[in-house]
């Protein structure tokens, strides 16, 4: 269904504590699991909730937009670090797992 404003070029992630966060559905299939999500009751509401806290999704839909813009020049290496606070490092690195990121 395509929707004038191109409303289904965008999906909504929504973490445990109500943050929400829109981003273009390309940048959300970076994740396997985000993708495959698009497929069901997510598809009609166009929203996707996390188990994870805005913080977390914040720093995820950061990285996600990070790897979209980059992921031509990663063959050559040419691309700039990736900062990841370091209190939220553990946490990032259990949910980027279960994101398939």
């Amino acid at each position: 269904m395509d929707t004038a404003g191109g409303d289904d070029q965008y999906v909504t992630l929504v973490s445990a504590d109500n943050h929400r966060f829109i981003i273009s559905k390309e940048v959300a299939s970076i994740s396997s699991v985000l993708k495959n999500t698009q497929g069901f009751e997510e598809s009609k509401t166009g929203k996707i909730h996390l188990d994870m806290d805005g913080d977390i999704l914040e720093c995820v839909v950061e990285y996600l937009y990070y790897h979209h813009k980059y992921k031509e020049q990663a063959e050559y290496g040419n691309i700039p670090e990736f900062n990841i606070p370091t209190h939220l490092a553990l946490e990032l690195l259990v949910k980027a797992d279960y994101l398939d990121i």
